[in-house]
Formats: structure tokens, sequence, C-alpha cells
């Protein structure tokens, strides 16, 4: 046998074992064998004024946030609001819905429950990004000027 037949031999039986490994490795991953979006952290993104505590996203269409008034003045929410990029978006009904959330005094902790989840990949054990919009005024200020805050969460629905 020659030098150079030995040599491919040898490549081409490498070659072959390769290729298993990848195809392994390819349906491993494509079976959710290798889903990497659980090893992400869980994150409540909002401003230093209105402080993200804790936050859980149930799959009987419940989001809970917990936030704390860092602004140093009593605060009223007029409105609340819940989406995502996906489509169709996810909805939900708003904390504020029925009436808006009065006398929210500096210091202390509120949590706003959204109802009725639905749409936007909200699925049990899937992750799910949020965008938060809350829009809020001082109660001490006497124009009353309306302000809104951005807020992120993201997380895995339980």
């Amino acid at each position: 046998m020659k030098r150079s037949q030995a040599a491919l031999e040898f490549l081409v039986t490498y070659a072959w074992a390769f290729t298993a490994i990848m195809i392994t490795i390819g349906a491993l991953y494509y079976f959710g064998i290798f889903d990497f979006s659980k090893f992400l952290p869980e994150k409540c993104i909002f401003t230093s004024q209105l402080e993200c505590l804790n936050f859980v996203m149930k799959d009987t269409g419940e989001i809970r946030l917990m936030l704390v008034n860092n602004l140093g003045e009593k605060i009223t929410v007029e409105s609340m609001t819940i989406k995502n990029d996906a489509n169709p978006t996810l909805s939900c009904t708003e904390p504020t819905a029925s009436a808006p959330i009065t006398g929210w005094e500096a210091g202390n902790e509120h949590e706003f429950i959204f109802l009725d989840c639905s749409g936007g990949g909200y699925l049990k054990k899937e992750r799910v990004e949020a965008k938060v919009k809350l829009t809020y005024f001082s109660e001490n200020t006497p124009s009353q000027p309306r302000h809104t805050v951005n807020g992120k969460i993201q997380g895995r629905v339980s």
C-alpha cells in the first residue's frame, strides 16, 4: 500500500467520525438538549426612581412586579402597561384598569399584578421578555405633569 493511499484512508476515516459527531450534536440541539436559555438570568430593569425588587411570571396568566418608590415624594400611578415585540403581542389586564393607584408614599413598596396575560409567547417554561411602561404624577406638584418610566423584565414563565 502506498503512503499517499494510507494518508487518504486515515483522513477519510476521521472525516466520517467528525461528520457523525456533528450530526449527533445537531440532533441534540434540535430536540432541545442544548437549550442554553435556561442558564440565562432573570432580569427586572427599571430606573433608580422606581426600583424593581422582584417579579414573578406565573403560567396562570399572572405577572407580579414589586417596585419601590425612590422618588422622594408621594405619587399616583395613572397607568401601567406591559407588552413585547412578539406577534401577536403580549396583552394583560392592567393593575390600574379599575382605578389609579394613589398615595404611594416615598420609600414604600407596592406590588403590581397584571392578570389574564396571553399572547406574545407567554407559555409555560418559555422565556419571555416584556416591556413595562408606567405613567405617574407627583401629588404635591401643583400642575401635576405626567412622567413616564420604562422598564423591562426577562424571565421564564413558571
